[in-house]
């Protein structure tokens, strides 16, 4: 096979394949773990394609260790850009038929959707499996491209498509244009906003219906669907991330089962532990707790939050992007499609970033403000965003700093997750974020997010209402605007 322009070392993939060969004959090939796998075989395979493993995210082209958030996350995120290319699982060389194991193809897939991602790629180096995570398939070994084993890294032309040069030219995309005949998923951001409306819908109608006596307004029934949804979202977010068991699920089955009950009631306690556990205002008595809802509403707005109807996606919250759940704002039933919620957009001037330059900006500002100012300094840093939305921008700044403080002397000795460091990311939110939106159901999102970047185990949540907050920031004058921001009034000790 030619290298020409793919800058792949063919040398280094031959002593890999020879070294390979060696550890199965002499059966050592027994003791090869994940991590002794990854280090003596994945890492140097996908170093020879070209890609950088040396300078883990300080550069926007690198491979990085995904974030450990989430029970189900992969290895690698391949990036190129800022953006990813692919995601890599890795398994221990001494696992047979990996491609053959639905739990691990459906892992790696899943995972790139929900990232925004097409490619997935699942290896243990014996077996390389190339998945591509935008076919809308049930049975998810349809959802592969291609498999390379070592005999034919050599060879096989399709080997070079893993390089980096690539993957900066589109190439497996091409390859993948070709299959004309797959469906294809809605992109993860379009996917949740479009069940997210159909929640919005189904609460709403059901709402109307059962609830004529409570003369509702519109607003009152948009404001107890929107902490529905919410409330969900948290509890989704804490079973994903294995800080609580999937109670959700379970009450669902134990309904299923005995035929009878109210869903409502049992789902009433799952609040009411969650108020006790993190005592965040999301879960304090609210309209919405009054409200009659069917069963059968409620049945499908959390099964939806699981996994679709052909059960082609599911959903896991804890590694779906902060920026992705901030889509979804504010819809009534008159309004609940698609095409028109992206015209509420527009009309009320809400545009997204994309996250890779989300990251860049805060990079380049929050990232660079910490190189030079001392702690102090940086304890008394106050960002704000005035146009906040559902918190993007937020939510990263937020990141560089607990990133800073986790690798500060003073903080470097506590464990992540003791109490000392939990207080320490309370600090951050309370002291250094703040932000302003015209929109209070962005507000409320907003809030959300920042508070699921500090979600642990039975840890009591900070209120936020005085940090994120409602108002028209460019306008002060109430006779001008109902939501006029007076910032003097709203932030007095920050505009002094």
């Amino acid at each position: 096979m030619s290298n020409e322009n793919y800058n792949i070392d063919f040398e280094r993939v031959k002593e890999l394949i020879l070294k390979y060969e060696q550890v199965k004959k002499s059966g050592e090939i027994k003791t090869y773990n994940e991590e002794s796998t990854k280090k003596d075989f994945i890492e140097p395979l996908f170093k020879s394609l070209g890609w950088n493993f040396s300078n883990r995210g300080k550069t926007n082209d690198s491979v990085s260790a995904e974030e450990t958030i989430s029970k189900k996350r992969v290895d690698y995120g391949f990036r190129i850009n800022g953006i990813p290319k692919f995601f890599l699982e890795a398994k221990p060389l001494r696992e047979e038929n990996i491609q053959n194991n639905s739990k691990y193809v459906t892992q790696a897939i899943d995972y790139a959707w929900m990232k925004s991602c097409s490619w997935a790629i699942l290896t243990n180096f014996e077996t390389v499996a190339v998945y591509n995570a935008d076919w809308k398939e049930s049975n998810y070994g349809s959802n592969l491209l291609f498999i390379l084993h070592p005999n034919d890294f050599l060879t096989d032309e399709r080997f070079k498509y893993l390089s980096k040069k690539a993957f900066e030219n589109g190439e497996l995309d091409k390859i993948a244009s070709k299959y004309g005949k797959k469906q294809l998923k809605n992109p993860i951001d379009k996917q949740l906003l479009q069940d997210m409306i159909h929640f919005r819908e189904v609460l709403s109608k059901d709402i109307v219906k059962n609830n004529q006596d409570k003369h509702l307004t519109q607003d009152e029934v948009d404001e107890s669907v929107q902490r529905i949804l919410d409330r969900l979202i948290f509890i989704r977010n804490a079973e994903d991330r294995g800080l609580e068991e999937n109670q959700l699920q379970s009450i669902l089955r134990q309904w299923y089962e005995k035929g009878k009950g109210h869903l409502m009631k049992e789902i009433s306690r799952i609040y009411k532990d969650f108020d006790d556990k993190y005592n965040s205002k999301l879960f304090a008595h609210h309209l919405c707790d009054d409200l009659y809802i069917d069963n059968e509403a409620l049945q499908e707005v959390i099964e939806g939050l699981n996994h679709s109807k052909d059960d082609s996606y599911r959903y896991d919250f804890s590694v779906i992007e902060s920026d992705v759940l901030g889509n979804i704002l504010k819809s009534t039933p008159k309004r609940a499609k698609l095409e028109e919620s992206k015209t509420h957009r527009k009309e009320q001037g809400i545009y997204y970033t994309p996250s890779y330059i989300v990251d860049y900006i805060v990079k380049n500002t929050v990232g660079e403000y910490i190189k030079t100012h001392t702690p102090e300094e940086i304890k008394k840093v106050r960002i704000l965003d005035p146009a906040c939305g559902s918190g993007s921008f937020l939510i990263r700044a937020y990141k560089e700093l607990e990133n800073y403080w986790k690798q500060n002397s003073d903080f470097a000795q506590l464990t992540l997750d003791s109490e000392e460091f939990y207080s320490k990311k309370v600090e951050i939110l309370r002291n250094n974020i703040y932000g302003v939106d015209l929109d209070p159901k962005a507000v409320e999102i907003a809030q959300l997010n920042l508070l699921l970047q500090i979600l642990e185990k039975k840890q009591r949540l900070p209120l936020l209402q005085n940090n994120i907050k409602v108002g028209n920031s460019l306008i002060d004058d109430p006779s001008i605007s109902d939501r006029a921001f007076k910032w003097e009034e709203e932030f007095p000790e920050i505009m002094k």
